[in-house]
């Protein structure tokens, strides 16, 4: 039979036959560990920086986000009262429309009423310049009216002044009292009524220039 060691005691007995192989394994080893401590190490603080650096792109990713948030409020904020400012616009618009066709429809009206009133005033002027015409006339007519009352009072005055001589004249001549009877009896009571008159008015005038002649000094 053939037995067949284990390789740990196989390499035993070929590393005891070359003794000189160990320590050159040990250092290389050593070398190995420590370039892989280095390297591991390297690795820490990187993962370390990158892990700052993560917290404080975290920090800032999540100001970012807040201030995406406000700004998205602000915005929508924005447009909303955009939108009620549109609607206020608007309905100031409409009334201020509305306004300027009540507005115009009150002048047209208040043109219309003036002219109505122009056309009255110009009609009135008519008719006070017609009114003026008859007053003309009027005045006319009465002025002629007048003058001929005034020339036929006159007539009248100087007729009854000539009754009045004649009977007077007869009353002094004497002998004529039954034919100036019989004459007054057949002109009747207007002829009277003239020669009653004259006779007072005769009596007033020689009473009032007596009286005149009286004060004097």
């Amino acid at each position: 039979l053939k037995l067949e060691l284990p390789p740990s005691l196989g390499a035993s007995k070929t590393d005891a036959a070359r003794p000189e192989a160990m320590p050159e394994s040990q250092g290389s080893a050593q070398v190995e560990l420590r370039i892989l401590d280095e390297r591991f190490r390297t690795v820490l603080t990187e993962n370390a920086k990158l892990i700052e650096e993560l917290k404080v792109t975290g920090v800032d990713l999540e100001s970012s986000l807040a201030q995406e948030e406000e700004l998205s409020s602000s915005w929508k904020a924005t447009i909303a009262f955009s939108a009620r400012q549109k609607i206020a616009v608007q309905g100031v618009a409409r009334n201020l429309q509305s306004a300027l066709r009540g507005e115009s429809g009150h002048l047209v009206e208040t043109a219309k009423h003036v002219q109505e009133l122009q056309d009255v005033m110009r009609r009135l002027q008519s008719v006070n310049r017609q009114l003026e015409f008859a007053e003309q006339v009027q005045s006319r007519a009465l002025s002629e009216v007048e003058f001929r009352i005034a020339a036929r009072s006159n007539r009248t005055r100087k007729v009854e002044q000539a009754i009045y001589r004649i009977f007077y004249q007869a009353q002094l001549d004497g002998g004529l009292d039954v034919v100036l009877s019989e004459l007054v009896a057949k002109c009747g009571t207007l002829v009277r009524t003239v020669i009653a008159r004259e006779a007072q008015r005769q009596a007033l005038e020689m009473t009032s220039a007596h009286d005149g002649s009286s004060r004097a000094p």
